[in-house]
């Protein structure tokens, strides 16, 4: 008969085929089984900061003219929705960039408003203006320079009186001017302009070689 380990039974449960446990060996676990807290396992790849929510954050800083907070505020959308699906880090970063791209949409919207009153100083309108020059006291011919805007003209002699008419369009930043020399040693010339049927303005100077000067400034006229 063989003999018998001692101390033990067959069948005994704490008895293995091969030899006995030790005293000291802790418990198998199951398969599946979660670790127990304190201690550590294998830890996943490091799955790094998401290059949407970096450049979320770089465009709303560089703004671009409102182009960049555009860009900031689709691509945070985009990084926001990439990190909930994939775990990655940088969300902080895509919510920065979000705000920053909304508020720079919102800075670009008021200092559009802002500068539509300045705007107006540009726009522009078709007017008729009419330029005259006239002599008295024997002067028959003049000297006279005009000018629409940047569109200046000038003819050393004209008979008096002169008359010019145009249909211009008038920028509010434009200046209309006419100057009437006089190179006789006598009498007297003078300008006019009419905007619209309407004197705006209208000058004259008595005594040889004077100039009379007309100018007309859509912005003062008002």
């Amino acid at each position: 008969m063989k003999a018998q380990i001692a101390g033990h039974h067959p069948g005994d449960p704490h008895v293995r085929s091969g030899g006995p446990m030790s005293a000291h060996q802790p418990p198998s676990r199951p398969p599946g089984a979660p670790h127990a807290p304190g201690l550590s396992g294998p830890s996943g790849p490091s799955r790094g900061t998401s290059g949407w929510a970096v450049a979320s954050l770089i465009f709303s800083i560089l703004w671009l003219c409102g182009a960049g907070s555009l860009l900031a505020v689709v691509l945070g959308v985009i990084a926001l929705a990439r990190i909930r699906r994939t775990g990655q880090n940088g969300r902080g970063l895509a919510v920065a960039g979000l705000i920053l791209g909304v508020l720079g949409l919102l800075a670009g919207a008021g200092l559009a408003l802002i500068g539509r009153p300045a705007d107006r100083g540009r726009q522009s309108e078709y007017t008729d203006i009419v330029l005259d020059a006239r002599g008295t006291g024997g002067v028959a011919t003049a000297g006279v320079t005009y000018s629409f805007g940047g569109d200046t003209s000038d003819s050393a002699h004209v008979r008096l009186p002169w008359r010019k008419e145009e249909r211009r369009e008038l920028r509010e930043l434009d200046v209309v001017r006419i100057d009437v020399r006089n190179h006789t040693a006598g009498g007297s010339v003078g300008c006019r302009i009419t905007v619209d049927g309407r004197v705006a303005k209208t000058a004259e100077v008595a005594g040889g070689h004077r100039t009379a000067s007309c100018l007309y400034n859509p912005i003062t006229a008002h």
